[in-house]
């Protein structure tokens, strides 16, 4: 676990401007399983190379009309 891992990290607001969804949308999204994701303490963290996977699939057809 190096250094590349950690820069991978990104945050809930982070994700918002990636998905074009509001914050709250994230984190309601993660909740319920939709956008992987880990809390660590009280805060949501991703790894970007799963968020960036949800665009282009058809994992981003489970997002349309929910934000």
């Amino acid at each position: 676990m190096g250094r590349d891992l950690v820069e991978e990290i990104i945050t809930a607001s982070q994700v918002s401007a990636i998905l074009k969804i509001h914050v709250k949308t994230v984190y309601r999204l993660a909740e319920e399983g939709v956008i992987p994701g880990n809390r660590i303490g009280g805060a949501w963290r991703f790894r970007k190379s799963n968020i960036l996977d949800l665009v282009p699939g058809k994992e981003r057809k489970g997002l349309r009309g929910r934000s």
